[in-house]
């Protein structure tokens, strides 16, 4: 069947998803991040991606991680700020001192309490972009009571602050406030900075079960740049055909 050459239908049509193709070629997507304050509501948030604990417990106690070094599978490197307390002095370290959420192993300093200090900000780098991320962060009584909120979890300018509400606890003074972050559109982001304090007190702290949760099912939900260039360019050709027909 031959096409109506006098229709100005399809030409509209196709200018019209055309130009909807440049918007979203010019327009990269935002990520939308949700926060989490609970494990449990993490992990559902995640569920169906591709999900990398790392506990600690396979290494060594006194391991440290020089700047551009992380655990060996875990996906990130990490790394004091320039404007850390402990920057130029002190390295992450695995220890096994305090009390954790699992096992014995925890990831804090290689100082004399094996923990992050108020005025440290650590940054984890990931290796590949993720979808989500979180972690504990574990200490004694005054993160409940005299720091709340003095520990936060940054991801892409959004900032989450320790609860007061929502944490775990050992029963004998030991606590541990869960922080996390997930794209709800497919989107990714590639660090986060987790900070003590600001300088001012003491508040000793450590990490543990870092998660990292990647791409659903091997493939980003969120249409890349150069696929949506084909399809522009695609229908373009058919634009010009249609107009060499009309002529």
């Amino acid at each position: 069947m031959r096409l109506n050459s006098s229709s100005p239908c399809l030409p509209r049509l196709l200018r019209g998803v055309a130009l909807a193709m440049a918007v979203s070629i010019s327009a990269p997507a935002l990520a939308t991040l949700a926060t989490y304050q609970t494990q449990g509501n993490f992990n559902a948030a995640i569920a169906g991606l591709t999900a990398t604990t790392t506990d600690f417990d396979g290494i060594a106690p006194g391991t440290s991680y020089p700047p551009g070094s992380g655990p060996a599978g875990s996906g990130f490197t990490v790394g004091l700020t320039a404007g850390s307390v402990s920057s130029g002095f002190n390295l992450p370290t695995v220890g096994s001192v305090f009390w954790t959420t699992s096992g014995t192993h925890y990831l804090g300093l290689d100082n004399p309490d094996t923990a992050f200090e108020s005025g440290d900000a650590l940054v984890f780098s990931f290796l590949s972009p993720v979808q989500g991320f979180g972690l504990y962060v574990v200490g004694g009584r005054d993160l409940l009571d005299i720091q709340a909120g003095a520990v936060t979890l940054t991801v892409d300018g959004a900032t989450l602050a320790i609860s007061s509400i929502d944490y775990l606890t050992s029963g004998n003074g030991d606590y541990a406030f869960f922080l996390g972050f997930a794209t709800d559109d497919g989107s990714t982001f590639s660090s986060a900075t987790l900070t003590v304090g600001d300088g001012s007190g003491v508040i000793p702290v450590t990490v543990d079960d870092v998660t990292l949760a990647s791409t659903r099912n091997g493939g980003n939900t969120v249409p890349e740049p150069g696929s949506l260039l084909l399809v522009a360019t695609a229908i373009g050709a058919a634009l010009l055909r249609v107009r060499r027909a009309r002529s």
